[in-house]
C-alpha cells in the first residue's frame, strides 16, 4: 500500500480591523502519526487527533523554552488525554483508552456530559503557572477552548476539521484547524460572530477546500467570517509546523521508574521479570533492558 504524504503546514496572524489573532493550519501528519503508534479505534482517532491539532495551535502561545502539560479527564470509558507541547513546536499525546469502541460506540457515550481540563505551563522544568476547568464540552478543541477563555481569561474559539479515510496505513486525509483569539481591542460582539460563523457549512467547505492553496483559504475564509465583499486587512506569515516528538529515552524512563517504585520494589521487579521493558505512554515506544 502506498502511504500518502501530504506535509503539514502553519500560519499565524492578526485581522488587523478588528484586533483578532489566529492560527490556521493542517496537521494531518501530526495527527496521523500519534493515531497510529497508539492502534487508536475511530472514536478514540478523532479525541487523540483533535488534542494533538488543537495542541499544534496552542503552541504559539508559547515561547521557545516554555511548555504546556495538559491533561483533559472524562468520568467515562474513553478515560481522558494527555498532551505535552513545547514552544519548539514539538508535540506528543495519548488517549487513555485507545480502544473505547469497546465499551461506547460514539463520542457522547465515550466522553459522558463534561470534561475537566488541567493546564500547567512551565520553563526548563519550573512551573510558571497552572489552570483547571470544568465544562460541558467534551471535544478536545471545544474544551481547551473554554479553558483559555476561561481560565486564561483570553477569548478564544478552535475549530477543527478532521477527515478520515479507509487505508489502514494513512488513515488521516486532512487535520485542518483555526483559533481565534480577542486582542484587547476587540470588540466582542464582533469576535462571538466569527466565533458561530467558523462551524458553519460554508467555513468548514473553505477549510476543508482541496482547490484552494493555504494563503486562499486564510483570505477567503476570513471574507467570508467578516461578511465582507473584499479581502479584510490581514497581516500572516507561515511557520514551522508543529510535528509529533518524544524525547523520551531508555535511561529516563528507567531513572523515572526506579523513583516511582522505588528502590526495593524495582528490584523486586527486576528479579521476578527476566525481560524487563518499560513502554512510553506518550510515544507506545517499548525500551528493553538486559539482565547484567
Amino acid at each position: 500500500m502506498v502511504k500518502f504524504s501530504e506535509k503539514d503546514y502553519m500560519f499565524r496572524g492578526v485581522l488587523k480591523e478588528h484586533a483578532v489573532r489566529f492560527v490556521f493550519g493542517n496537521f494531518r501528519e501530526l495527527a496521523e502519526t500519534g493515531i497510529l503508534k497508539h492502534d487508536t479505534d475511530p472514536v478514540a482517532a478523532r479525541l487523540l487527533g483533535g488534542a494533538l491539532v488543537s495542541g499544534a495551535l496552542m503552541s504559539v502561545l508559547l515561547n521557545e523554552e516554555e511548555r504546556y502539560s495538559i491533561r483533559i479527564d472524562y468520568a467515562s470509558p474513553a478515560g481522558g488525554l494527555m498532551l505535552d507541547v513545547s514552544g519548539r513546536g514539538d508535540v506528543r499525546g495519548f488517549i487513555r483508552n485507545p480502544h473505547v469502541m469497546t465499551e461506547a460506540e460514539t463520542i457522547e457515550t465515550a466522553c459522558g456530559e463534561e470534561s475537566t481540563v488541567t493546564v500547567t505551563k512551565s520553563c526548563n522544568g519550573k512551573v510558571l503557572n497552572s489552570g483547571q476547568a470544568k465544562s460541558a464540552f467534551v471535544l478536545p478543541e471545544a474544551a481547551l477552548s473554554y479553558f483559555l477563555s476561561v481560565s486564561d481569561q483570553v477569548e478564544s474559539e478552535i475549530c477543527t476539521a478532521l477527515l478520515f479515510r479507509p487505508e489502514p496505513v494513512s488513515p488521516v486525509k486532512s487535520a485542518y484547524s483555526l483559533m481565534i483569539q480577542a486582542l484587547p481591542d476587540c470588540d466582542l460582539d464582533f469576535f462571538n460572530t466569527l466565533r458561530e460563523k467558523i462551524f458553519t457549512p460554508q467555513a468548514i467547505e473553505i477549510l476543508t477546500s482541496e482547490t484552494l492553496v493555504s494563503e486562499e483559504k486564510i483570505e477567503k475564509l476570513f471574507q467570508y467570517l467578516c461578511g465582507e465583499e473584499k479581502t479584510p486587512l490581514l497581516d500572516f506569515v507561515q511557520v514551522t509546523a508543529p510535528r509529533f516528538m518524544c524525547p523520551c529515552s531508555a535511561q529516563k524512563l528507567w531513572e523515572t521508574a526506579k523513583v516511582m517504585l522505588g528502590e526495593e520494589d524495582f528490584a523486586k521487579l527486576l528479579e521476578e521479570n527476566p525481560d524487563p521493558a518499560i513502554v512510553c505512554q506518550f510515544c507506545n515506544t517499548e525500551h528493553h533492558y538486559p539482565r547484567s
